[in-house]
């Protein structure tokens, strides 16, 4: 009878208990603690502009013989002799249709050549397997973009900016690998190679880094990551055969070839424009 009466008194008290409604707790919702800043870094109407230059030149063959660095990197080529040399320019203009967002066209030119007046690639022998001599490749592209660019300035500073760069554009170029053959008969050097005309587009998206060093001239370094590419190549070897290959690539990486360093101009106009005292 006891044990009776205690379930009942232990049933009355877990009763009330249970119909009681559940309090939730108010969740404040998660915040970082980034904000996108409204500042002004560069003023609606400000019309930029710059030009990056670049160029490289390499001799082979010219090393000591206690090179040490080159005997190792070399070690399977002997009798190098050659050089490579390359050079392009990018010239480009903008219009800020609104505070920190402009728009632009973008120009390219890149001239790259190379010469291999002998190469012997020999494999633990003392004969040489293969000899390469007089092979020579010249590439020539034009290019052409246009921009959209968005600033996104660091907090309490003017000099200081991050930016994305939205590209769409195109391109030609033209490729030649030859070679140079002596024919003996009639003892005149005769010239044999392959031919391409290259067309391009692409889509592409490039961060960056600006820092103005004046009040008008900045540094820029970009990079790009994401970019979408069709390619169409016709090729003629010795103008007698022909082909033709067609290509599209996607790719999301850090390319760290594609870095570009450049040198920009932004003047205001209007009423941001800096006035000389009189």
């Amino acid at each position: 009878m006891k044990k009776l009466l205690l379930f009942f008194v232990a049933v009355s008290m877990v009763l009330p208990l249970s119909a009681q409604k559940k309090v939730k707790k108010a969740v404040e919702p998660f915040d970082r603690g980034i904000e996108l800043p409204n500042s002004c870094f560069i003023p609606k109407g400000t019309v930029g502009g710059g030009l990056s230059i670049s160029y490289s030149k390499y001799n082979l063959g010219n090393a000591g013989a206690d090179d040490a660095g080159y005997q190792m990197l070399f070690s399977l080529l002997q009798g190098i002799n050659g050089n490579m040399e390359s050079f392009g320019v990018a010239p480009f203009v903008s219009y800020f249709v609104s505070d920190n967002l402009s728009v632009g066209l973008r120009f390219g030119y890149d001239r790259t050549g190379a010469y291999l007046g002998n190469a012997d690639v020999i494999f633990g022998g003392e004969e040489p397997l293969l000899n390469l001599e007089n092979v020579g490749y010249l590439k020539q592209n034009y290019s052409g973009a246009a921009t959209l660019r968005n600033y996104i300035p660091f907090p309490n500073t003017k000099r200081f900016a991050m930016f994305t760069e939205i590209q769409l554009g195109g391109g030609y170029a033209q490729a030649e690998s030859y070679r140079y053959a002596l024919d003996q008969e009639s003892q005149e050097t005769d010239k044999f190679g392959t031919y391409q005309d290259i067309y391009r587009f692409n889509v592409g998206l490039v961060p960056g880094l600006c820092c103005f060093v004046t009040n008008e001239v900045a540094i820029e370094a970009s990079i790009g990551v994401l970019g979408y590419e069709w390619q169409k190549v016709k090729q003629s070897t010795n103008q007698v055969e022909k082909s033709q290959m067609t290509n599209q690539s996607a790719s999301f990486k850090i390319n760290l070839l594609s870095i570009n360093l450049g040198m920009s101009f932004y003047i205001p106009t209007g009423a941001h424009r800096v006035k000389k005292a009189k």
